[in-house]
């Protein structure tokens, strides 16, 4: 067996002020919030608990993991990767829901401390994850694993050991679907404001955040044998040729016929019927607190409705690549 690692990383609490923010929004939470790394990585104080047992996770050569930051195309992207690896068993795909098929690994660490109600959904039975890091050892092998943990939090050998996937998308886009995601999973109530959602996410005062060093870390590995790193909207101009490049990168090949296929079995339209993905407020179709909202690059314009917002929103991005060549596709 392995020997385990020490944690290298400090976690420490948030300040006061950051706390009390933060639990205005965040219901259900009493022990203070925390930051983990030199980049201050934004969790709840569960994470802390268990942040060495996933940094040490034993990792599978056989193992695929799709890593993203919250609400950049991870679910897309985890449906077209398990078809591909999987010789496009769709039969298994529709009988088994995306999270039995991959385990969310650090989902127990976000529970709230004050249990509530499970969100409304369209199932019965409907669960963010059936595995995580507490028996991800005990599954059999392939063992497909999904993660919202950037790169540095992760077992350390895990790029030279397993096929990692990651999907980057550009945070202003993020910033909205992330805002009806808190929502519809209960971390913020309904009236909160996306101007609000907004100023937390500036501050990096969201779970996950700060989104920039995320991508940064896997954007440094992107050349790594290992590392396949794609962007949302290349896979929203593109289906097909990400089709081919997932394909190539894990050693399968299919016909034109069957590239097609996939390619309208994973329109966001057609994922949006089905069932493991249709929840939320369905019933009202002008809501938009649904897991699939609307599946569309640069709609972030409509909700940094004014010129001011939008600046702030440009000279955001701005202040974080400018010293870096990573760039976010354009969609027309």
């Amino acid at each position: 067996m392995a020997e385990r690692l020490k944690y290298p990383y400090e976690i420490k609490q948030v300040t006061e002020e950051e706390d009390k923010l933060a639990k205005k929004y965040y219901k259900g939470y009493i022990r203070p919030f925390i930051r983990v790394g030199p980049h201050g990585y934004f969790w709840m104080a569960g994470f802390g608990d268990h942040a060495e047992d996933i940094y040490n996770l034993e990792v599978r050569p056989d193992d695929i993991w799709v890593v993203a930051f919250s609400r950049s195309g991870t679910t897309w992207l985890q449906e077209l990767v398990w078809l591909i690896a999987n010789n496009l068993d769709y039969d298994g795909a529709s009988s088994t829901s995306l999270s039995a098929r991959y385990s969310f690994i650090e989902f127990p660490t976000q529970a709230p401390e004050i249990r509530k109600e499970k969100p409304p959904s369209g199932q019965k039975h409907h669960s963010a994850t059936v595995n995580d890091f507490r028996n991800l050892h005990t599954l059999p092998s392939p063992r497909f694993i999904k993660t919202h943990l950037p790169l540095s939090l992760l077992p350390p050998k895990l790029l030279d050991t397993a096929k990692v996937f990651y999907v980057a998308r550009d945070p202003r886009d993020v910033a909205v679907s992330f805002h009806y995601m808190h929502q519809l999973f209960r971390y913020f109530d309904e009236g909160v404001e996306f101007t609000e959602f907004w100023e937390l996410f500036k501050k990096d005062l969201l779970i996950h955040m700060p989104i920039f060093p995320h991508i940064e870390e896997a954007w440094a590995k992107r050349d790594h044998r290992n590392m396949m790193f794609l962007f949302y909207e290349e896979m929203q101009k593109n289906i097909l040729s990400v089709i081919d490049k997932v394909s190539e990168f894990l050693n399968k090949e299919y016909s034109t016929e069957q590239k097609e296929k996939l390619a309208k079995h994973l329109s966001f339209e057609n994922m949006k019927k089905s069932s493991q993905f249709n929840f939320g407020k369905t019933a009202d179709k002008e809501s938009e607190i649904k897991f699939l909202r609307k599946g569309k690059s640069g709609n972030w314009i409509n909700y940094f409705n004014t010129e001011e917002l939008r600046k702030e929103a440009n000279d955001y991005i701005e202040k974080h690549i400018k010293n870096s060549d990573l760039r976010f596709p354009e969609i027309n």
